[in-house]
């Protein structure tokens, strides 16, 4: 069945590509080396991420890297070009109908085209610069729980909890040195991964040797993670191997105890399918302390709820990343992005530090989630 909708979303986004493709031939200056080129760039945009995916391993890594930004960038700017070829069909069809366009729009056709292309081609820029701003300078969201229980140490602990990092081409080791500065200097007592730590390959992660910038994390009682969907897909033995080497703890469905304060629950992804019940799992936890269950995608916080876990963590979203994504993921999940108090469990679904395909959100920002849980 997934195989399935796959290809159909696969077939939908080829078609809407030609659909794209064939307006801004139209609305381009009828010069022949003019379509030419434009045929060429939109080629190697439309292909480039399905190229890396499929065939990056066997490429060299510099050329991995550039389809992967420039697929990557395609496949985010993509909704806003269909956004637009859409308005300008409906515009088309309603002048058909009712002739709303004034008269020298009608007279000078070709050359409105060709400035409604241009005009359209700026405002992608735009978006560009303001995404990546809104990308490049992450959130830190703080939030204060009080689970009600009295636990042996009154001290007051301070959990990181980070998500969807996507470490790879785009997310590169110098982005991951300033995040780790940001991390540490929020002097945390414990920081949690929340999955998709890496994008979908190991091979730009190990080229850029970011073991050397993830080992610098420092929490009093550690550094956790857990894995996401992402990190099954750079090859999970690999990935939770590259973790441990760079001194942090993957938990895949694991039980741990922190300073006699605080229990951790750390879910392995649910692209395990074999992966164990948190019912299975919570029995082994010291439930007269807060219990925190941290789980990639929250697709399961109805267990956490049910089995009265006082914190659950999630990331996956991105909270869509773009407009109107964030809206669609909202209706996805029970909680898209946020935070809710459904029964005794305090719910957070962050919207991510990194992103996927390409450095810019639109209507959404990265985030560090800095939980102060109070032992009282």
């Amino acid at each position: 069945m997934n195989f399935i909708r796959m290809i159909i979303a696969f077939l939908l986004f080829i078609a809407l590509n030609i659909y794209i493709f064939v307006r801004g031939w139209q609305a381009i200056p009828d010069k022949s080396m003019v379509h030419v080129v434009y045929t060429v760039i939109f080629l190697t945009a439309s292909l480039a991420i399905f190229i890396a995916v499929l065939a990056g391993n066997r490429l060299p890594l510099w050329m991995t890297c550039l389809l992967d930004i420039i697929g990557g960038y395609w496949m985010i700017l993509f909704v806003f070009l269909f956004s637009a070829v859409l308005f300008a069909d409906i515009l088309r069809l309603a002048n058909y109908f009712f002739g709303i366009f004034p008269q020298w729009v009608t007279a000078n056709y070709a050359q409105v085209k060709t400035i409604y292309l241009v005009a359209v081609l700026a405002l992608l820029a735009l978006i560009s610069l303001t995404g990546f701003a809104a990308f490049a300078s992450p959130h830190i969201t703080r939030l204060d729980i009080n689970t009600g229980k009295i636990t042996p140490s009154e001290k007051e602990l301070t959990i990181i909890a980070a998500s969807d990092i996507h470490l790879g081409n785009l997310i590169r080791r110098d982005r991951l040195t300033k995040w780790v500065e940001l991390i540490n200097s929020q002097k945390p007592d414990v920081i949690v991964l929340a999955g998709d730590i890496f994008d979908h390959s190991m091979r730009p992660v190990e080229s850029q040797e970011m073991y050397r910038e993830l080992s610098k994390l420092k929490a009093r009682y550690g550094v956790f993670a857990v894995p996401g969907n992402h990190d099954y897909y750079a090859g999970i033995d690999k990935a939770v191997k590259y973790m441990e080497m760079s001194g942090i703890t993957v938990l895949r469905d694991e039980v741990v105890t922190i300073d006699s304060s605080l229990t951790i629950i750390g879910r392995d992804d649910m692209t395990n399918r074999k992966r164990v019940s948190l019912d299975y799992l919570i029995v082994r936890a010291d439930r007269s302390l807060p219990v925190m269950v941290v789980d990639h995608q929250p697709a399961s916080l109805r267990e956490s709820v049910r089995e009265e876990a006082d914190i659950h963590i999630s990331g996956h979203t991105h909270n869509g990343q773009i407009f109107p994504y964030n809206r669609i993921v909202s209706k996805v999940y029970e909680v898209g992005y946020g935070y809710k108090k459904e029964g005794k469990t305090n719910i957070y679904v962050t919207s991510g530090l990194g992103l996927w395909g390409a450095p810019l959100r639109f209507g959404t920002r990265s985030e560090i989630l800095m939980i102060r849980l109070i032992n009282r």
